[in-house]
């Protein structure tokens, strides 16, 4: 008991109201069966306490099947709802444990968890225990679309009786696609829905275990699952504005300081290159003076917008501080690093920001320097420290220019240059 109070305790109100409301139906269920006798005509060749044995034989086994199914929900929700309120909890690992707790408590021979898509309009298959080789790989379903489309757009929970007694629902199942077959054979069904949007639905096939509730108790599931989904999308959300750069919406310094620490260890246990860029706006106080501190805002969202789409997808980009950017590129050495900087370079000066030819140079521009892990140092303090030197080079040189650290120890010739960007020189 202690175990469930310490549960209750820590998890969120919302999940700890489902969790409640399942106990409270669980009491009530093990109450109607106790009470579910009913009289039933004595066959002429028995006596009626011979029947009334058989009957109470029957009422206890009934009832010891049900309560020990009850207890199965009872071992494993403890765990269940501890993973699905926990902080860590990833939205893409959501459906992989719903379908482990379905597949315990059902036993079906398909389980389907389905997501809704970032336009609400389609139901995408995201994963599946159990599907047959009829079933693409790939499966998206409209709203309203055959049973599982339906519930969704209803946000109703059907087992087969409900389905079997719709009629309209006969005419929904009617399809000649392959997908439209495999998906009639749904015989429990339930939506996740958290503030009335639909955030994904669960289809079962083919249940080898059938509790009596067995509508209540998957839809107890979907409940879980759907304040799971918002709790993950909330962290995320909270954990981005966290590490986030207000007005660019880069990494901001403190969080790129951790990851750069962490694409050092990671370089350095793989004995691969990485390299930094470090930059800034030229004449960027002369830009705030003539056009204004909002001009220069938004100059500072373009260069955000811009290293964004200049990058790769493994690059990490963040804002320095005021108008001082910086980019790591892991598994990339000093003379790929310099390819990308120059490319990220010219994107600026080919921009056309507002005024921007009123600048001293004619344009908006950038200078920036380049220095490579492990030639250059070992320590993110020494990598950042021995960029700036580049940088403030870049600046004496000329600006709009990206400049090397120049190391004594070790050449830089003889490296491979690795960043590709997939456009052809």
């Amino acid at each position: 008991m202690e175990k469930w109070f310490d549960i209750f305790r820590s998890m969120d109100p919302s999940l700890a109201m489902v969790i409640a409301g399942v106990l409270l139906a669980a009491t009530l269920l093990a109450r109607s069966l106790r009470s579910s006798r009913s009289a039933r005509p004595i066959p002429a060749t028995r006596s009626r306490s011979t029947v009334a044995e058989d009957d109470e034989g029957q009422i206890i086994r009934a009832l010891q099947a049900e309560n020990r199914y009850l207890s199965n929900i009872f071992v494993q929700l403890p765990g269940f709802t501890k993973q699905l309120n926990s902080p860590k909890l990833e939205k893409r690992n959501i459906g992989p444990l719903l379908i482990q707790i379905i597949d315990y408590l059902f036993y079906p021979e398909e389980v389907m968890f389905f997501s809704m898509s970032q336009d609400n309009k389609e139901l995408l298959l995201t994963d599946r225990k159990g599907a047959g080789p009829d079933l693409p790989q790939e499966v998206k379903l409209a709203m309203g679309q055959g049973k599982v489309g339906w519930v969704a757009q209803h946000q109703v929970a059907m087992s087969r009786a409900d389905f079997a007694a719709e009629t309209h629902m006969q005419r929904l199942s009617r399809g000649e696609t392959a997908l439209d077959a495999h998906m009639d054979r749904v015989e429990l069904c339930a939506p996740l829905v958290h503030d009335n949007k639909t955030l994904g639905v669960i289809a079962l096939s083919g249940l080898r275990r059938r509790p009596k509730n067995e509508k209540s108790i998957l839809k107890m599931i979907a409940d879980l699952g759907s304040i799971g989904i918002h709790n993950a999308r909330q962290f995320k959300e909270i954990q981005a504005s966290a590490n986030s750069d207000g007005l660019t919406g880069l990494m901001n310094k403190s969080h790129f300081l951790v990851r750069l620490g962490y694409e050092i260890n990671k370089a350095q246990e793989t004995q691969s290159p990485l390299s930094i860029f470090l930059f800034d706006l030229d004449h960027f106080k002369n830009y705030n003076d003539v056009n204004g501190h909002l001009a220069g805002d938004e100059a500072l969202k373009i260069t955000g917008r811009l290293m964004r789409s200049n990058t790769r997808d493994d690059d990490i980009a963040a804002r320095y501080g005021g108008e001082e950017f910086v980019l790591v590129l892991p598994n990339t050495p000093k003379d790929g690093a310099f390819k990308a900087a120059d490319k990220m370079r010219q994107a600026m000066e080919d921009f056309p920001f507002p005024n921007g030819k009123a600048q001293p140079l004619g344009r908006m521009s950038i200078s920036g320097g380049v220095a490579t892990f492990p030639m250059d140092g070992r320590t993110s303090t020494e990598l950042i420290g021995a960029a700036d030197k580049a940088l403030y080079r870049a600046k004496n040189a000329g600006r709009n220019r990206v400049e090397l650290h120049q190391t004594q120890f070790l050449s830089a010739d003889d490296q491979e240059v690795i960043y590709t960007d997939g456009s052809q020189d």
